[in-house]
C-alpha cells in the first residue's frame, strides 16, 4: 500500500533522510521525474550535522552515464527555494534532487537538476510503523513490546560512555578549577534534581578554597548558615561576609520528609566537614573508590549525630554517580568509572519507571544511566530516526 497525495503532510526531511540512508526504497522501480533511467550505486555519506546538501559523495547511473556528487533531499522540490539553496553556491554541485512530491523544476546555472520523486513507492504500512515510534512519550514503546529478543541495552551501550564523556567535559574544561567544580557535583548531588541549583549556588557561596582555612565544626557551620534554612545559625554568623541564600530558591513541596531542603544541607555540611580533595582516590580500583565514600559519608552522618542510614545508600550513590564519576574520566580512567557504574544501584526515577513499563528494566547505575540519556537526548526530541533502537525497530 503506498502513499496518495493527500498523505504527504505527515512526513518530513528526516524520515526521508532515513530512507535513502537505509535504502529503504524500491529502486529497482524508480525512474527520474522525466522519464529518465536510474541506477543507485552508493548512497553516499549522510551529512547529519553540517551546512550543505543532505549526501555526498553518492554514486548512480542516470541515462547511462556515472555520476559522483551531491544529493539533496525535500518534502517538496519547490523547498529547493524556501530554503534558499539557490542562493548557495554549496548547492551547485548537486546532482540529484530527491523529493517526495515534484512541484517545480529546479535549476542550477539555468539546468534543470534530475528529480526523484518518491511519492509512489513509499510504503503507507511503514509510515504508520514510523507515526507509532514517535508519537508516544516513550517513543518505541508501543514497538518494544512485541519485540521477542530486542537487545536493548546491546543497541544503546555506547550511550553510557557518551553521557560520561559529555558530562565530563561540560564542567572540568581545561582552565577550570577542578576541586571547586568536583566540590559543586558533590553539591548537586545532595540536591537531587530537584534542588540541585541551589545547592550549586550554595558551592558557589562557601567555595572549596574557603573551607580549605577552616576546621571541620568552622566548616559545617559556614554551609548550614548560607544557606539560609536555618535562621537561628544564620543571625549568630550575621558578621559572615556573605549573606544567606533565599530561601524561595529551596523546592520543600512534595518532597519525602527524608528529601527535605533542610535536612539534605545538615547532611551535605556534615560531609564536607571531612571532606578531603587530593584526588587519590582516582587510582583505585571502582569497589574501593565506593568503599572510600562510603566510609567518609558514614562518618560525617555519625559525627553530626545523623542517623547513619539517613538516605545513606541513595546519597552515596547520587555523589558516586553524578561527581566522582565525570571526575574519573576527567582523569582518563574511563574504565574505571564504566566499572563503578555497573556496580551500583539503578537510579528509580520517572524515566527508568517508563521504561520500566515496557519490559525495560535497569539492573544497575550504568543501564538507568543509559536510559537518562537515551530519553533527555532521543526520546523527548523524538530523533528516533538517529536512535539504534528506532532504526532497529524500523527495519525489523
Amino acid at each position: 500500500m503506498y502513499l496518495q497525495d493527500s498523505s504527504y503532510c505527515i512526513l518530513d526531511e528526516s524520515y526521508l533522510h532515513f530512507l535513502w540512508r537505509y535504502k529503504r526504497l524500491p529502486f529497482h522501480q524508480l525512474t527520474l521525474s522525466n522519464g529518465g533511467f536510474f541506477q543507485l550505486i552508493s548512497e553516499g555519506v549522510y551529512n547529519a550535522f553540517e551546512s550543505g546538501p543532505d549526501f555526498s559523495c553518492a554514486q548512480m547511473k542516470m541515462d547511462e552515464i556515472h555520476w559522483v556528487g551531491n544529493v539533496e533531499i525535500h518534502v517538496r522540490s519547490s523547498d529547493w527555494y524556501a530554503h534558499g539553496h539557490h542562493l548557495d553556491p554549496a548547492y551547485n554541485n548537486v546532482i540529484l534532487h530527491v523529493v517526495l512530491i515534484h512541484d517545480r523544476e529546479v535549476l542550477i546555472n539555468g539546468t534543470s537538476v534530475p528529480t526523484l520523486e518518491l511519492k509512489s513507492v513509499i510504503d503507507k504500512e511503514h509510515i504508520q510503523r514510523q507515526k507509532k515510534v514517535v508519537n508516544t512519550a516513550i517513543p518505541c514503546a508501543p514497538l518494544a513490546k512485541v519485540q521477542k529478543k530486542l537487545l536493548f541495552f546491546e543497541l544503546i551501550n555506547p550511550t553510557l560512555k557518551n553521557r560520561l564523556v559529555r558530562k565530563t567535559k561540560s564542567g572540568f574544561s581545561s582552565g577550570s578549577d577542578t576541586m571547586q567544580h568536583f566540590y559543586s557535583l558533590i553539591a548537586r548531588a545532595f540536591g537531587s534534581k530537584v534542588n540541585d541549583l541551589p545547592f550549586e549556588v550554595l558551592a558557589k557561596q562557601v567555595p572549596w578554597k574557603s573551607l580549605l582555612e577552616m576546621d571541620a565544626n568552622q566548616r559545617f557551620v559556614a554551609v548550614v548558615s548560607v544557606s539560609g534554612l536555618f535562621p537561628a545559625i544564620s543571625s549568630e554568623n550575621k558578621d559572615n561576609e556573605v549573606d544567606p541564600i533565599d530561601t524561595y530558591w529551596w523546592k520543600c513541596k512534595g518532597q519525602h520528609a527524608s528529601s527535605q531542603p533542610q535536612k539534605r544541607v545538615a547532611q551535605f555540611a556534615a560531609f564536607v566537614s571531612f571532606l578531603s580533595i587530593d584526588f587519590s582516590f582516582v587510582n583505585f580500583n571502582h569497589l574501593d573508590i565506593v568503599n572510600y565514600f562510603s566510609e567518609m559519608l558514614q562518618k560525617a552522618f555519625l559525627d553530626y549525630g545523623i542517623p547513619h542510614q539517613s538516605n545513606k545508600s541513595f546519597l552515596l550513590n547520587n555523589i558516586l554517580i553524578n561527581a566522582v564519576s565525570p571526575l574519573l574520566v576527567h582523569f582518563n580512567q574511563l574504565n574505571t568509572a564504566l566499572a563503578l557504574m555497573q556496580s551500583l544501584e539503578p537510579e528509580n526515577n520517572f524515566i527508568t519507571r517508563q521504561f520500566k513499563t515496557m519490559g525495560v528494566k535497569a539492573s544497575n547505575a550504568g543501564e538507568s544511566q543509559m536510559l537518562i540519556e537515551l530519553h533527555n537526548h532521543m526520546c523527548s526530541a523524538k530523533k528516533c530516526l538517529n536512535c539504534a533502537v528506532g532504526k532497529y525497530l524500523l527495519n525489523t
